[in-house]
């Protein structure tokens, strides 16, 4: 469900919706309401999470990643990340 996926890429960047609504212009209750599935996604949200985001777009409307294009997911980044500090 791309309202969870949202939600999760939310947390993984560390943004309250508060700040996800200041840097998209749409409001916290919206994205509180897209995340826990009382509003479908809609085109806005998925540009302005887009612009916002472009290398989870992706996997943001089809839950997939597709490295090779540069489109990752959260669990992609953040093991990316650990291999980084591992080494």
């Amino acid at each position: 469900m791309i309202g969870q996926r949202i939600e999760e890429l939310r947390k993984f960047k560390g943004l309250s919706r508060r700040k996800l609504q200041e840097v998209t212009g749409i409001a916290d209750y919206t994205w509180q309401a897209v995340e826990i599935g009382k509003q479908i996604a809609n085109e806005d949200h998925i540009k302005a999470l887009s612009k916002l985001w472009p290398e989870y777009k992706y996997w943001l409307v089809f839950g997939e990643t597709c490295v090779e294009n540069g489109q990752i997911s959260p669990e992609l980044e953040e093991t990316r990340q650990k291999l980084e500090q591992a080494g």
